[in-house]
């Protein structure tokens, strides 16, 4: 979630069982034992996933939205953030900060972890500043119910990015990387591996179950692949939150593939999940697998320059952050909440080295985002 989806949902805690898409999806297990995902499958469907997959291959060129505010934001409102204190946390509370000076409004960052308690704690903590408003990205409502009520009495707007959840009183909006986002970039994917493959992956998925938000693209994923290839194969791993970023996790990859030599496709609904995993394969001898998924973070974007990985889906922090202010500029003036597909594209190994990207390498997509935002926000 460091850097990438997971500064959206790395503050997420609860565990969501992944639904079967039919009595012949896959279901996830501990211990990555799941049935395989099969499905009817037709010259058609390696067709429509070679034409879908097209379609994100490219740099996009907007940043999705561009209906301007009616006037000029009152500068001096403070926002807050609750920032999981995690590398993608981190990058998100940075564009979060960005934003809110650009369009005249201040800026405070609370670490909230990644606990439930810690979670209300950091709550508590932004509503007592008396903010207009307090961002956060993955906090389920039903763990801070009890402080989203405590807002709305004082009349504090709260906004999410990567969220289950529905709108609920202070909650207005839910709407940035929701779940029908992560479905498109499982449709992605799932295309790009029916295509790349020929109609012959074999797929051990790893899903870090803890995180709702995640197993929509988990879902998403498994359901095109059997829809578009009756001859691939997708089998679901559940990984604990506690493995991310250890050896656990590691050791449990390297343990699914050896007890499945017939493996050619490893893909993580996170890219900070398969952080480490080019290096442990590598060191098992184990070849011949082609290594991707959901939002790629800064040694993802590496790897696909080394060759070492695939593909994985974009996922642009910086306009995420400023989305988020933009909602809550549109919630003070009593303007409509604007839901709309964020920018994304396919990276691969022909198109990383062109992606537009930050200083410190994070994905940012469209070069002039910010220009963009602040000429909607009459500040440009």
């Amino acid at each position: 979630m460091r850097r990438t989806l997971a500064a959206v949902i790395a503050v997420a805690t609860s565990a969501l069982a992944i639904a079967a898409c039919s009595s012949s999806s896959s279901s996830s297990t501990s211990d990555g034992t799941s049935a395989s995902a099969t499905g009817s499958a037709t010259s058609a469907g390696m067709a429509a996933a070679a034409a879908y997959q097209q379609q994100f291959l490219n740099t996009p060129t907007s940043i999705g939205i561009s209906t301007p505010l009616k006037t000029k934001p009152t500068p001096g409102k403070l926002l807050v953030g609750l920032d999981s204190g995690l590398g993608s946390a981190k990058v998100l509370a940075q564009y979060w900060a960005q934003a809110a000076a650009d369009i005249g409004w201040k800026y405070k960052d609370l670490i909230s972890g990644s606990t439930p308690a810690a979670q209300q704690a950091a709550m508590n903590s932004a509503i007592q500043l008396n903010p207009a408003g307090i961002l956060t990205s993955g906090i389920p409502n039903s763990t801070i119910q009890a402080q989203l009520v405590l807002a709305a009495q004082k009349g504090i707007w709260v906004n999410s990015s990567a969220d289950t959840s529905s709108p609920s009183g202070a909650m207005f909006d839910t709407s940035i990387a929701a779940p029908s986002q992560l479905a498109q970039w499982g449709k992605m994917v799932a295309a790009y591996v029916v295509t790349q493959s020929k109609g012959k992956a074999v797929v051990q998925d790893f899903q870090l179950t803890a995180f709702p938000i995640l197993l929509d693209f988990d879902a998403s994923f498994v359901t095109w692949v059997r829809q578009w290839c009756s001859t691939c194969k997708v089998t679901t791993n559940a990984v604990p939150a506690a493995s991310l970023g250890t050896s656990a996790l590691t050791s449990q990859v390297t343990s699914v593939v050896t007890r499945n030599p017939d493996t050619n496709w490893l893909i993580f609904d996170l890219g900070d999940l398969e952080i480490g995993v080019d290096a442990a394969v590598k060191a098992a001898g184990l070849t011949g697998l082609s290594i991707g998924g959901l939002t790629a973070d800064t040694p993802n974007i590496a790897g696909l320059k080394s060759g070492a990985e695939t593909v994985w889906t974009a996922y642009s922090l910086p306009i995420v952050a400023y989305r988020q202010v933009d909602s809550m500029a549109r919630k003070f003036e009593g303007m409509p909440i604007l839901s709309a597909a964020l920018p994304t594209q396919l990276i691969t190994p022909q198109n990383v080295s062109s992606l537009v990207v930050d200083s410190a390498g994070n994905y940012v997509g469209v070069a002039d985002y910010r220009t963009e935002f602040k000429q909607l926000w009459l500040v440009g």
